[in-house]
């Protein structure tokens, strides 16, 4: 234990010794943890706030669909809707789930100003706001009510086709689509529909895909001749806790075997031909872009880890040079080889403590404006049109990740120590004679 003691004095005499060499190592660690730290952070916080805007905002915990609709969900398949839906939402509800039928399809909307291309969805208003948070981010005008030929737009289709709400006036469209039905034989029939609807809000959420080329129209004037003749069909329910806290992702009483077994307590069996899938289900693309960032983002910091390991590498080859006449001394005095390796791994480990104890603190102070304020990415948002991977509108906020912030540094501290023994057995592979008339 002595030993110990006194090899761990030694080297932190070798760290005042070769101060300026020591200063610019520890300076290289501590810009690489810190960066790491930040990174991990940024691109953590980006994920969790994505996928909360995700089911906040677009799909909730879980959609109910036809197996076949789901198959094939990228064409919008109208003829795979189902009816009736009330059912199954009353049982859901009986359940303890939040659930709101939708009819989606695509069409384009002209005004007198123009024309776009969008995607419409068929909602129930009030069922709606209990499932997603949207229609709380009409920022112009309001959101459209039951029964009447109204849309809510998101904002930047209200650009495109210049509607401006700010005088509260709505402005009169035109909507063109096409119902695709099946008939008794199966085959698919193209009845090319027109719908007169006027503009009655404007959507500006926090999630880029609520605010892009989507309307809004109340499900039940679709049923109707003046709409897109549903007689009650629709094409997805979504479902969510009714008790879900905000901003909260689904747990296990979300999943799709958690709906399915509770809508089976109140009696209620869905039809075979249905299939509950989770909100993960719909996000894969997703899913898989958010973890190519995070591994090039890593293999970026890893490179500058490398760099100043390398660095630490350097320095414990050249103080090892210049000491060893000092060190074949040591040898001649009884150390062993074990002992003078374990005397520069001290060394170098101190280096990477320290430099990773700067680090960790260097992160965490950049990281605390990064999770309570973050940075307003808004105008570059915009003129990329929204879609840049992530479902964030504006502001990139950080979140914590104490893991990361307790591992940079263990592995800065073990890396730094692992690195000492290369050039420390290189020196040990001189005799002791040569290494004290080394000059």
């Amino acid at each position: 234990m002595r030993i110990h003691r006194d090899l761990l004095s030694m080297a932190f005499r070798n760290l005042s010794r070769h101060r300026v060499k020591t200063i610019i190592t520890v300076t290289g660690v501590a810009v690489s943890v810190g960066l790491y730290i930040f990174m991990d952070a940024w691109l953590l916080g980006m994920n969790l706030e994505s996928r909360r805007n995700i089911v906040s905002y677009e799909i909730g915990a879980a959609k109910i669909q036809r197996k076949a609709y789901f198959e094939k969900k990228d064409d919008l398949p109208m003829y795979e809707s189902f009816s009736p839906w009330k059912p199954i939402v009353e049982a859901l509800e009986n359940a303890g789930y939040a659930a709101s039928p939708r009819m989606v399809f695509s069409g384009t909307l002209y005004t007198a100003d123009g024309s776009a291309p969008v995607i419409l969805y068929g909602i129930d208003p009030e069922r709606e706001r209990k499932v997603l948070r949207y229609m709380d981010f009409v920022e112009a005008g309001r959101s459209p009510q039951t029964g009447k030929f109204e849309i809510a737009l998101g904002l930047l289709a209200a650009e495109k086709l210049k509607i401006d709400l700010k005088n509260g006036e709505p402005v009169g469209v035109r909507i063109a689509t096409v119902i695709d039905l099946k008939d008794e034989r199966g085959k698919v029939r193209h009845v090319y529909q027109v719908i007169d609807a006027v503009v009655v809000g404007v959507i500006n959420s926090p999630n880029p895909k609520t605010n892009g080329n989507v309307a809004y129209i109340p499900l039940d004037v679709l049923s109707g001749e003046g709409g897109l003749l549903l007689e009650d069909q629709v094409t997805e329910i979504l479902v969510r806790a009714s008790d879900a806290r905000e901003g909260a992702l689904p747990g296990e009483r979300e999943s799709p075997f958690s709906i399915r077994g509770a809508l089976e307590r109140v009696g209620f069996s869905l039809p075979p031909d249905l299939e509950i899938y989770s909100w993960m289900d719909y996000v894969q693309d997703y899913i898989a872009a958010a973890r190519g960032d995070q591994i090039s983002t890593r293999i970026m910091i890893l490179l500058l880890f490398i760099l100043s390991f390398l660095g630490i590498a350097n320095t414990m080859l050249m103080a090892i040079l210049e000491r060893t006449k000092e060190i074949g001394m040591l040898r001649a005095l009884g150390m062993t080889d074990g002992e003078v390796i374990l005397s520069y791994m001290l060394e170098a480990a101190l280096i990477g403590l320290i430099g990773g104890g700067i680090g960790m603190l260097l992160g965490s102070l950049v990281n605390i404006p990064m999770v309570n304020h973050g940075i307003d990415y808004s105008s570059m948002a915009k003129e990329m049109g929204w879609d840049y991977g992530y479902r964030i509108t504006s502001l990139f906020r950080s979140a914590w990740n104490p893991f990361t912030i307790g591992a940079s540094g263990i592995v800065a501290t073990l890396v730094s120590a692992l690195l000492s023994i290369p050039p420390t057995l290189r020196a040990l592979r001189m005799p002791v004679t040569e290494s004290l008339r080394f000059e």
